[in-house]
């Protein structure tokens, strides 16, 4: 069932669809006398067959303001010794009003089996989108190891090992792919294992590319099993040549091991998920998880190797004539404490900093904008408790003619031993030791306090600095610093992304840290000589805290201006070099240093 072109004039009146090809990460092949790994199971609405021996399945009818989001699955680690191959993880496609489209992850291949002797024993392949192949070497009746089922409509099952009779010569299963089983160990040679079921050739990406081939069984002969085509790892064979692993994103069974408990099997390859729609359709939307977009036809084509998603059509959330912000100041030093986070103030969502409500946006008016971007404040060392701080973030802002400045104000610095944290956009954590020290204020509708010092105890931990989101934690036990306070959540970009967390604090002598604040915030050191880890930049994170003996200061991280607005408002004349997104009928400018936007 081939994509179809339809012009952006008549979407109303022709319902717009998309093709799919939705492959699962697939299992590792197994350990010592290892099948090999069965392939991620394969669904696919393109071309005329599916994964399983299936026919294709029905397009994805688009819904307006819809999220399709895409879940990539890893593959199955590689095992060692008698250990059964490891299952991969599901691939799919999910969106309100669609039944999920789940493709199986491969199963695992299966091994020699453990227990006092495992010659008495063995593993069978696992159960998955294809079934991983059966191990061998078990010496009793009946000699044989099943391979594991496939999914129906997704993949086919693995190949039977075993060796056939007492102290045969039949080897391991092959994996099994999405367009035929795993082979079953051969039974000429000694003990060689069977190749790896081939995998499904689709045309969804322009070109006819295989997908989800089985892994090829170890051998205790000196010839390898071969892989299925479309990403199947190699078997190993006699005790040192190593299988290999399925291809990534290909949904590839890994390889089985040979006669070798030292050998790890080959990996499963992680799954894909392309998703082809008429350009016209997709020129209305956006994605996320930048997915690879190419073309052929009249289509556009989204090839996801990880998770991320595709808005169908989205409903402007801007009204014409204004422009919402986001904007973020530079987060604080730090010392021992932790480094509180820069101010936020937006107008995007439903919640600013400070626990505060979103604020309003902006009226456009034909005048420059001038973006200020606030850089991270420094850090500072210990000073024998003579009181040092990290020195606070700088001030980001919106400014023009006619406009109340929107300016948010820099993250608090964190204080040394004895000493409290600064206040600031968000304050900073103090340090502990032989007083409880105040972590510093916040600024209201911009972000929270930072944590208190501890009192005196074994380890004397500091606070974490304050987020935008949350407080900085005073300590989470007496022997483990305050964790930094949580950032906010903000989709401004098109998908919600965290900024100003608080950092962690860190300790006079040797402990457990606290952990930055999702947002940017940088961790604490555990260690007395440790140093503290800096905000991340262009979050307006804190700085995590470092031990009394740290060699090096850290600051707090860039802050960061955001703006969005509709295309149609959208003059296209800007300074500063921002990054431009567009998100459907709306266009973003991020701001990761100082510029300006003229709107006309």
């Amino acid at each position: 069932m081939f994509g179809q072109g339809f012009n952006l004039g008549v979407l109303s009146a022709v319902q717009a669809v998309a093709n799919f090809l939705v492959i699962a990460g697939a299992g590792s092949g197994g350990g010592s006398y290892g099948g090999g790994g069965g392939a991620g199971g394969l669904r696919t609405s393109y071309g005329s067959n599916s994964g399983g021996g299936g026919s294709a399945e029905s397009e994805i009818e688009l819904a307006d303001g819809t999220t399709y989001t895409f879940t990539v699955g890893a593959g199955g680690s590689g095992v060692s010794s008698t250990n059964a191959g490891n299952d991969g993880n599901v691939s799919s496609i999910a969106a309100s009003g669609l039944t999920t489209i789940t493709s199986v992850a491969g199963g695992g291949g299966g091994t020699a089996g453990g227990g006092a002797n495992y010659n008495t024993s063995h593993v069978p392949g696992r159960d998955g989108g294809s079934g991983g192949g059966g191990g061998v070497l078990g010496q009793l009746s009946p000699y044989t190891s099943a391979g594991g089922d496939g999914t129906s409509n997704q993949g086919y099952g693995g190949g039977t090992g075993g060796l056939g009779s007492h102290n045969g010569t039949t080897g391991a299963g092959g994996g099994g792919g999405a367009s035929e089983a795993g082979d079953n160990g051969k039974t000429s040679g000694y003990r060689l294992g069977g190749n790896g079921g081939d995998g499904l050739a689709v045309s969804i990406t322009g070109s006819s590319v295989a997908y989800a081939g089985g892994g090829g069984a170890g051998s205790e002969g000196s010839t390898n099993a071969t892989a299925g085509s479309g990403g199947g790892g190699t078997g190993g064979y006699t005790s040192s040549s190593a299988p290999t692993s399925g291809s990534a994103n290909t949904g590839g069974g890994g390889g089985g091991v040979g006669n070798t408990s030292s050998v790890t099997s080959g990996a499963g390859g992680s799954g894909l998920v392309v998703f082809r729609l008429p350009t016209s359709a997709y020129s209305t939307g956006y994605a996320t998880g930048s997915p690879t977009v190419t073309t052929s036809g009249s289509d556009s084509i989204l090839k996801y190797t990880g998770s991320g998603t595709y808005v169908h059509n989205p409903t402007p959330v801007v009204s014409e004539g204004e422009m919402a912000f986001l904007v973020v100041a530079g987060g604080g030093g730090s010392v021992q404490g932790g480094g509180g986070a820069g101010g936020l103030r937006t107008s995007y969502g439903s919640t600013s900093g400070g626990g505060a409500s979103a604020q309003t946006d902006i009226t456009l008016a034909t005048v420059t904008y001038t973006i200020t971007v606030g850089a991270g404040g420094a850090g500072d060392l210990f000073d024998a408790g003579n009181g040092v701080t990290g020195s606070n973030g700088v001030a980001s802002s919106i400014a023009a003619s006619g406009l109340t400045t929107i300016s948010t104000v820099g993250g608090g610095g964190g204080g040394e031993i004895n000493t409290a944290g600064v206040s600031g956009g968000s304050g900073g954590g103090a340090g502990g030791k032989n007083s409880t020290a105040a972590g510093g204020a916040g600024t209201s509708n911009e972000g929270f306090a930072g944590g208190a010092g501890y009192p005196p105890g074994n380890n004397q931990p500091s606070g974490g600095g304050g987020g935008a989101g949350a407080v900085g934690q005073t300590k989470v036990s007496t022997s483990q610093a305050g964790a930094g306070g949580v950032g906010l959540g903000v989709a401004i970009t098109g998908s919600s992304t965290y900024y100003a967390g608080g950092g962690g604090g860190g300790h006079f002598v040797t402990a457990a840290s606290g952990a930055g604040g999702n947002g940017g915030g940088g961790n604490g050191n555990s260690t007395s000589a440790g140093d503290g880890n800096a905000g991340t930049a262009n979050t307006g994170g804190g700085a995590g805290g470092g031990g009394v003996s740290a060699t090096s200061a850290v600051s707090g991280g860039s802050g960061v201006v955001i703006v969005r607005l509709r295309t149609s408002d959208y003059s296209g004349s800007t300074t500063g070099s921002p990054t431009v997104i567009t998100l459907g009928q709306e266009t973003v400018l991020k701001f990761t240093g100082s510029g300006t936007y003229v709107h006309s």
